[in-house]
């Protein structure tokens, strides 16, 4: 398997499981809040699965695009979308109103959004990095 390919794996996985570790500091209620109940298992777990793969799939296609040794779009995609995925649900509380289970939707997609943001720049860093190695390089004829 390419590394690039086990990076995008392992990075997508813990942008998966990010959100409920995030919600472990406040203790064991906060996290049951994310819980389904009884007769609603599978669909909460299809549901919120689906919702967690957008960034998932964001960053899993940046270090598909990346090239080594650093995979730069990779990089930059997998700590932004971890460091939202972290920051949002942290906090968010579904017993606050009616309308804080949208935000089991919208997290993800603005999590997705910034990561690509975040993966065109490392993309433009890898690019000028790969510029100055190629003309710095004592192979090259003026």
């Amino acid at each position: 398997m390419k590394p690039t390919l086990k990076l995008g794996l392992a990075a997508a996985l813990l942008c998966l499981i990010l959100p409920l570790l995030s919600r472990l500091p406040r203790g064991m209620d906060w996290v049951a809040q994310y819980y389904p109940d009884k007769g609603y298992v599978l669909i909460a777990i299809l549901f919120f699965g689906g919702c967690a793969l957008v960034p998932a799939l964001v960053v899993l296609v940046a270090f598909l695009v990346s090239r080594g040794p650093r995979y730069w779009p990779g990089l930059f995609a997998a700590v932004t979308a971890w460091v939202m995925l972290i920051y949002w649900h942290h906090d968010n509380d579904l017993a606050a109103d009616a309308q804080s289970a949208l935000t089991l939707i919208l997290i993800p997609l603005y999590a997705a959004a910034i990561a690509a943001v975040a993966a065109l720049l490392g993309w433009i860093v890898q690019f000028v990095a790969g510029k100055n190695r190629a003309s710095s390089s004592p192979d090259t004829v003026a």
